[in-house]
């Protein structure tokens, strides 16, 4: 089948660090990286937002799609640090466009946080070379139309008894047909079999002849599986949309500082609309701005 091309935005903030009970003094950092199966095609970007927490010793940054914390010292039983540092991973992936929500639903993201030490000062010239003792792996359920709204304390191993409060936000931002290139995986996938012209008009669409040119119009049933897929996908966007704005209406209503945020009245009129009418709606809502 042919293929569309997904994006979900994930947003991940590291706030404290409290050591219960580390067994050496000296240097510590957090790692974070989103982790995808390699079956999927996809491409990975990170970035950080911003860093607001006590005094470092080096700056956040990004080596190969992971996101290295700043360098912070322990030196006492119950210490906490306030690290407060947020980033965000962009992932485009190739979907079966035939089966998109459930596409995304399948995939299996994956949070990897590492805590790394050194006890030596002339290392931390070499921040990528600092070992790590200590791993977890969170388990990302992601849904297309609620999205994905945890915050959770991460607690490493025993030997190196220490927590990490993380919360991680995620949500599908675009849906559209393949703009950029990915590697492909090995044979027998789904991948790459069909065309978008049958994906988007149906399997009994017939591509027009050269000599037919522009005056060529696919017959009704087309035009309607057109609709139909499109609205789909519309549909999908408009729901995700809907659920961060869902979450976010509950969040405010325990922090009232925060301002508030409206649901378009277009956008619930689009959500009610008749197949026929989707494609119009669809390029109303985009030059009105509501989503």
């Amino acid at each position: 089948m042919s293929e569309v091309q997904g994006t979900v935005e994930f947003s991940v903030e590291l706030h404290k660090f409290h050591n219960v009970d580390l067994f050496q003094r000296g240097y510590y950092q957090v790692r974070a990286s989103l982790k995808l199966p390699s079956r999927i095609p996809h491409r990975l970007s990170a970035t950080i937002v911003e860093q607001t927490g006590d005094s470092y010793l080096c700056l956040a940054c990004i080596h190969e799609n992971s996101v290295y914390g700043r360098m912070f010292q322990i030196l006492y039983r119950n210490e906490e640090i306030v690290i407060n540092e947020s980033m965000n991973f962009r992932v485009h992936l190739l979907l079966d466009g035939e089966r998109v929500e459930d596409a995304l639903s399948e995939v299996d993201f994956q949070l990897k946080i590492d805590l790394h030490f050194t006890d030596s000062e002339q290392q931390l010239r070499d921040v990528p070379a600092i070992p790590v003792i200590s791993s977890r792996t969170l388990a990302l359920h992601f849904h297309p139309r609620r999205g994905l709204h945890h915050h959770v304390p991460v607690m490493f191993d025993y030997f190196h008894l220490s927590v990490i409060s993380v919360t991680v936000h995620a949500s599908l931002v675009a849906l559209h047909q393949p703009l950029i290139s990915f590697a492909r995986p090995g044979k027998g996938s789904w991948l790459g079999k069909g065309n978008l012209d049958n994906l988007v008009f149906g399997a009994g669409y017939c591509k027009p002849t050269s000599s037919e040119g522009s005056f060529y119009v696919p017959s009704e049933n087309c035009m309607q599986h057109a609709y139909r897929w499109h609205k789909d996908l519309c549909l999908l966007l408009l729901n995700a949309y809907r659920g961060l704005h869902t979450y976010y209406s509950a969040v405010i209503k325990e922090i009232p500082g925060l301002p508030p945020l409206k649901l378009g009245k277009r956008t619930d009129s689009i959500l009610n609309q008749p197949t026929s009418n989707f494609r119009f709606c669809f390029v109303r809502l985009c030059v009105f701005g509501d989503f």
